[in-house]
């Protein structure tokens, strides 16, 4: 009878723990999961030094008034910036939840571009910043967090009178006795707390920068100033020693450039102007191809402007005619032209993209 007793307490109290458990269990599976799952973010973001890019968070976490927003950067490594500051300190600055947007801002100009070493402390940026968004309820339970691999890439700097449209920029300097200076642009970059650095280059001596100021010597080239000489330089913006912007920059020192109609020595430097010529009146006429010295340099010729006697001439009728390639005139045998000075505004556009003008003038009288 007691034995019966016993199994029976044994059964009662065995249905009461299997209750408890599947009750219990029941309730897990209807509250919040105890695994945080992925916010369903992209796992890499990529951003210029400079501008500022968000990531969009889930609008169903946004929505609940209990859900907040947090960030840990143990997958990226606290490497010291400065004195005082380690890098956790700039990400914690530079990464911010917009609830209003429904994002991560992420300010790169906070930041720095990576794989950059500092010049000051030595130390390297990681090759990215692995940023982990955590949303937690208002009990403190994480519901989802991911890590985002963001990545700076340093920003590229404009160079004021150089062309920039090449992959490379580039400039032709004639050689002359004032110094060469080209100015950087870091358009919309911040400058504040930042400096500009050049990297040593060959004839260290007669290039340097001065503020945003890239300057070459007079005396920089060729020491006769008569062959051309090459500056392949890279010019940078660095904050805490580590390079936010740079740009590689090219500059070519030629000889001046001589442009005119007549013969020109270069043995002797001897110049002989040939740029007035006297023709009969109604006759046909071709003038002699311009001087452009030196002579590789030789592209293209155009009529700028030309005048009789000091005021604008139409040459609607194509009496006057040039040869782009060559720069001679010609001018067709007519009946419509007046006695008196025609003169003629010829430009020559380079292979170096430098411009020169010129005057010739022909005299056209009837006798």
């Amino acid at each position: 009878m007691v034995f019966k007793t016993y199994t029976r307490l044994l059964i009662i109290v065995a249905s009461i723990a299997f209750l408890a458990l599947t009750f219990s269990s029941c309730k897990k599976e209807e509250g919040t999961p105890s695994v945080p799952v992925s916010l369903d973010l992209p796992s890499t973001l990529s951003v210029a030094y400079g501008e500022t890019a968000g990531i969009a968070l889930p609008a169903d976490l946004i929505k609940q008034s209990d859900i907040t927003f947090n960030f840990e950067f143990k997958e990226t490594s606290n490497i010291q910036i400065n004195t005082g500051t380690a890098l956790h300190d700039k990400l914690k600055s530079a990464i911010k939840f917009d609830k209003a947007q429904g994002k991560v801002i992420v300010d790169s100009r906070l930041l720095y571009p990576n794989g950059g070493v500092s010049s000051v402390t030595g130390n390297k940026i990681p090759d990215n910043y692995k940023i982990t968004i955590i949303a937690s309820s208002s009990k403190g339970t994480v519901v989802g967090s991911q890590t985002v691999a963001v990545t700076v890439a340093p920003a590229k700097l404009k160079v004021k009178y150089a062309d920039n449209t090449t992959e490379i920029p580039f400039a032709y300097v004639l050689y002359s006795k004032d110094a060469a200076v080209f100015e950087l642009e870091a358009l919309s970059l911040p400058t504040e707390n930042s400096s500009w650095y050049l990297p040593k280059v060959e004839d260290a001596a007669m290039v340097s920068i001065d503020g945003n100021k890239v300057k070459f010597a007079p005396n920089a080239g060729d020491p006769k100033k008569e062959a051309e000489k090459t500056y392949d330089l890279e010019p940078a913006l660095q904050k805490d020693g580590i390079t936010v912007a740079s740009t590689k920059f090219r500059v070519i020192f030629i000889p001046q450039i001589k442009f005119f109609y007549g013969t020109y020595y270069p043995e002797y430097n001897l110049t002989i102007l040939s740029n007035l010529v006297h023709i009969g009146l109604a006759n046909g006429y071709l003038s002699a191809a311009p001087t452009l010295y030196p002579e590789r340099y030789k592209s293209t010729f155009s009529i700028v402007s030309i005048e009789q006697d000091g005021k604008a001439y139409d040459n609607t009728a194509g009496i006057f005619e040039l040869n782009k390639e060559t720069g001679k005139v010609t001018v067709k045998q007519n009946t419509k032209l007046k006695a008196g000075r025609y003169k003629f505004m010829i430009k020559a556009l380079t292979t170096t993209g430098l411009e020169f003008t010129t005057d010739l003038t022909l005299a056209m009288s009837a006798g």
